[in-house]
């Protein structure tokens, strides 16, 4: 049939000619004796407009601080990209997600800061192969994420590097990956688990938490070196 993709019928507005091809195409049912492929004698009359697709398809609801989130990284990742380059080398993949997987480093990422929990990896992260139990491997998929906001920001020719407090200052009051961080701080503070505050102060460096100190303590009445050792087993996944 020669009509363009996305119109079988023809084009819009010719009822006489679409009744045409419909007339014909029943008319078949007397004639076909078996599968049938037949050509419509009459050329499809030229229209205008743009092709669409007639099927609605749903918009893939986003939060403000993951599209902010991709954003930066989309406009960073030709610096990245210029500086693994030249350095041969990046220190990405802590996690165990390679460079080309940074998409699921930030679906893992945003799942956790908007409620996935601490127990599971979540499933909208699936592709890498993670090489750390949760809850702990939170704090690798963080570090993956600011290293290549590191790299990518320290990679101009000649310029001095940042210090490590502007390099803290600017990701944790300029950017969404450091809301996005304190985001994951605030659902393990509201979790009440004593042994999460580990993580917290892995992802946040004194002075950047609005909250206090970054990491916890044992609570009252537990010897220290028995919650400890209780954390460590739980932070590798040792223990529920």
């Amino acid at each position: 049939m020669p009509f363009p993709l996305g119109r079988p019928l023809g084009v819009a507005d010719n009822p006489d000619f679409q009744r045409d091809v419909l007339r014909s195409a029943l008319e078949l049912l007397e004639s076909a004796t078996e599968p049938t492929i037949v050509d419509y004698p009459h050329e499809a009359p030229e229209g205008e407009g743009v092709w669409a697709c007639a099927i609605e398809l749903p918009t893939p609801e986003v939060s403000e601080l993951e599209a902010s989130l991709r954003r930066e990284i989309d406009l960073l990742m030709p610096r990245y990209e210029e500086a693994r380059r030249r350095r041969g080398r990046t220190t990405l993949g802590m996690s165990g997600a390679k460079p080309e997987e940074i998409d699921a480093v930030v679906s893992f990422a945003i799942a956790v800061a908007e409620g996935s929990g601490f127990e599971e990896i979540p499933k909208s992260a699936s592709g890498p192969e993670w090489i750390h139990p949760m809850p702990m491997l939170v704090r690798f998929v963080v570090e993956d994420l600011r290293a290549f906001y590191q790299e990518s920001v320290a990679s101009d020719n000649g310029a001095a590097p940042p210090s490590q407090h502007d390099m803290h200052a600017w990701i944790f009051e300029q950017t969404a990956l450091g809301r996005l961080i304190k985001q994951i701080a605030q659902l393990i503070s509201d979790d009440h688990d004593p042994r999460l505050l580990f993580v917290r102060g892995l992802l946040i460096p004194e002075g950047f938490w609005e909250g206090g100190p970054t990491f916890g303590g044992p609570p009252p009445g537990e010897d220290p070196r028995e919650f400890l050792i209780r954390s460590r087993r739980y932070l590798r996944g040792q223990e529920a």
